[in-house]
This record gives C-alpha cells, structure tokens and sequence, in this order.
C-alpha cells in the first residue's frame, strides 16, 4: 500500500517527503497588549495550523521535483492542502510563503538539486474563541 502523505490542490506529488513539521499560532487582534496596571488584555482571533515540508526526488525523478517546485513558486492566491494532523488529517486553504533549494552539482546530465523546503501558512484560523 502506497499511503499519500499530503495533497495540494487535489494531487498527490510524487515526491519524497524527508520532514513535515507542524505549528500553531495563536493571532490576536490590534486590541491586544498591556492595560495601564500592567495586567495583560488579550483579543485572540483563533489558532492557525502552519506546516513546513521538506521533500526530496524520489528514485531520482528530478522532473518531479522540478514540477513540485513550478507549482509551489507560482503567485497564486492559496492552496487546498491535506496534511496529516493528529490521528486524521487537515484540510484547509493556505499559502505558501517561501521556499528554498541548494543546487547540489551541475554536470553533463544535468542540475541536480538537493531538498525542497516550502513553508505553508493557513489562510484563516482552525480554531476561533
């Protein structure tokens, strides 16, 4: 059984996923911070659910991972993205704010380029007061 890791967009890649790290942060509104005795006031928005992916080729198919990185760099509004979350997985619209690629080795094959690191923020809170 090939098990997907994660989707975007509805396609699974076929890419090798090295790490997958999840977040959460917790956005409070402009009415957030210190009253005058000191005591903190907080106006929290909701919790955010962030992941950051590292993948690499699998069995060396660098078109792949070259298609994977077309798709992740290009301008667009946002994603839907499934990503493994506790036991499940999550499913929400977010957006991907950077990526990054060390070029490993330049030869007469080719470019050949080392991990995928692509950073994804959720385009609205998971979890709301």
């Amino acid at each position: 059984m090939n098990r997907v890791i994660f989707t975007v967009d509805g396609e699974p890649y076929d890419v090798r996923v090295k790490s997958l790290t999840r977040s959460f942060s917790v956005l409070d509104s402009d009415k957030t911070g210190r009253v005058q005795s000191g005591n903190m006031y907080r106006d929290p928005i909701g919790t955010y659910y962030n992941y950051t992916m590292v993948v690499d080729s699998k069995d060396n198919d660098v078109d792949a991972l070259d298609a994977f990185w077309e798709v992740m760099s290009a301008p667009d509004k946002s994603h839907r993205c499934v990503f493994p979350y506790n036991q499940e997985t999550l499913t929400q619209d977010m957006y991907v704010t950077s990526g990054s690629q060390e070029l490993k080795l330049m030869d007469a094959r080719g470019n050949h380029w080392g991990e995928l690191s692509i950073n994804f923020v959720a385009m609205k809170p998971k979890k709301v007061p």
